[in-house]
């Protein structure tokens, strides 16, 4: 088995962010949040601009080689988790230095998400423990989702405390829930949604068994089955057409005027 392995740091600090694994036998990506900055890998601007970017930059380069050498027959994926002791997925914004910061949506969150949205190859979120807020729109950003069935929430707590969500992460919950009777649900009631109840109302695709473990797993296999279908590089255009209108609203100017 080929692996390789990069750790993303801070530039202050070199406090590790994510760790990025690669398995040049099955062509798959596994993305770790490292939970160093914070426990419960909130999404600051290092973590978003210093990790997770560079790091699907430098997927997306790999693929862009493989392309030019017409070596994309194996397909390629991505999958993102935490670590598998730690019991959040993520737990959403930096909320104070967010709000403090103007540039932060556009510059900072927006960016990934439209980092994830065109990237070329699949993506699946493996949520082994909750993500709340941000964190629920960071795994609406993939493909696909895995959530862990025996532990954890996905919920957009905000109404809890008096914050609007800005437009780009309303634009990711839009991208993957299209009832309006659940989307209520999500973001007027804030509700917490275990795996079996967020795969019944079809934000969840898999329902994992075996703990964190086993949903990294079955993200992998997930993973491993869906790599084929980006082997004619057309996964990324054609996922941009579905989300069309999730990438105008990301490349928009996400004025975010919090009243907490």
């Amino acid at each position: 088995m080929s692996l390789s392995s990069k750790t993303y740091c801070t530039i202050e600090g070199n406090t590790p962010l994510v760790r990025l694994d690669f398995n040049a036998d099955t062509r798959i990506w596994i993305m770790y949040f490292m939970g160093e900055q914070t426990p419960d890998n909130r999404l600051t601007h290092e973590f978003l601009v210093e990790g997770i970017s560079p790091a699907l930059q430098d997927v997306r380069k790999q693929w862009e080689k493989w392309v030019d050498e017409d070596d994309t027959d194996m397909g390629a994926a991505l999958v993102t988790t935490s670590l598998l002791e730690n019991k959040i997925y993520s737990n959403g914004l930096d909320l104070l230095n967010a709000i403090g910061d103007p540039n932060f949506f556009n510059d900072y969150l927006n960016r990934v998400f439209r980092e994830f949205s065109t990237l070329p190859i699949p993506t699946v979120a493996s949520i082994g423990g909750h993500a709340f807020a941000g964190g629920f729109t960071l795994a609406c950003a993939h493909d696909y989702r895995v959530q862990n069935g025996e532990r954890g929430y996905m919920c957009m707590n905000e109404i809890e405390f008096g914050a609007p969500i800005p437009t780009g992460m309303m634009s990711m919950l839009h991208s993957v829930i299209s009832n309006p009777t659940v989307l209520r649900k999500v973001v007027l009631e804030g509700h917490r949604f275990p795996a079996k109840e967020a795969h019944a109302y079809g934000f969840v695709d898999i329902v994992a068994s075996g703990g964190s473990e086993g949903t990294l797993k079955a993200a992998i296999e997930l993973a491993t089955k869906l790599r084929s279908r980006c082997a004619k590089n057309a996964w990324g255009q054609n996922r941009e057409i579905i989300r069309k209108d999730a990438l105008v609203k990301l490349r928009e100017n996400d004025v975010f005027e919090p009243k907490l």
